[in-house]
């Protein structure tokens, strides 16, 4: 429903190429951003029964990579993986998660070095309590250095009901964050969230709220928060497997402003 993932600026084209039904290769091409430098990335995805296998190049040099295998149905390995010319910005995480019958188990490590003992390890616990509710807790802890680290504990709560999921996560830091999710109808939902951040003596809160609007042939995602950035996102389907997209935000508080047109197609 957010437009975390959707609203971008310049100009943009994604051609996806479906090779087989398991097999697709995307050529994705971006211009005239504010943000970023204009590039190509070419990405490619293998969908197996029990396997996902993804990776992208783009033009700098970065590569990243994905593998997830299901070794049952409760049972999934997961692995990602970023290589880049720039300092600091390489990556490496493996995951493991379980589903139980009423509960979830995952444990994750990110950029783990055995031998000098350094990295982020997460873990977090997710349980059924009845029908509608479940209650869980995630620790972290962080080992940059041998000489220094910390551990941060968090807590979260989800309630689901027949058209609706609401959840509150707490972290030890001093951040509360709640969010609430509603699907009105089959084709219209919406979504609200405040961050509450209380650490080091800051007060500082954001209210986020979004709609997401399904027509015949378009999509609509539209977002507004407290700091006074309002952005938006259409998508309109010209013929089945074409797609033209455009892209808007402002940001009121900063005075700044950014626009986007795009296309993505299916072939």
């Amino acid at each position: 429903t957010f437009l975390t993932n959707h609203v971008f600026d310049g100009a943009r084209c994604d051609i996806t190429k479906v090779l087989t039904p398991n097999f697709q290769v995307t050529h994705s091409f971006a211009m005239g951003s504010s943000a970023s430098p204009s590039s190509y990335n070419f990405g490619t995805a293998f969908i197996g029964q029990q396997s996902f296998l993804s990776g992208n190049l783009d033009t700098d040099g970065n590569v990243q990579a994905r593998a997830n295998y299901a070794w049952s149905t409760h049972n999934v390995s997961k692995g990602q993986a970023q290589f880049s010319n720039t300092p600091g910005h390489s990556m490496l995480q493996v995951e493991q998660d379980y589903n139980g019958k009423d509960f979830n188990l995952n444990v994750k490590a990110v950029n783990p070095s055995p031998l000098e003992g350094t990295g982020i390890f997460i873990g977090s616990y997710l349980q059924s309590v009845s029908q509608n509710l479940a209650l869980g807790a995630e620790a972290i802890y962080q080992r940059p250095t041998p000489g220094q680290e910390e551990t941060v504990w968090s807590y979260v709560a989800k309630y689901t009901g027949r058209d609706y999921v609401a959840t509150a996560q707490y972290q030890g830091f001093g951040a509360l964050q709640a969010s609430y999710y509603l699907r009105y109808s089959e084709k219209v939902d919406f979504g609200t969230e405040v961050q509450i951040l209380t650490a080091g003596g800051r007060r500082d809160a954001v209210a986020t709220v979004g709609g997401k609007f399904e027509f015949r042939r378009s999509t609509f995602r539209g977002q507004v928060d407290t700091t006074g950035k309002v952005s938006a996102v259409l998508e309109e389907k010209i013929v089945p497997g074409f797609s033209f997209l455009v892209s808007g935000e402002m940001d009121h508080g900063k005075g700044q402003s950014r626009f986007g047109v795009g296309m993505m197609w299916e072939v």
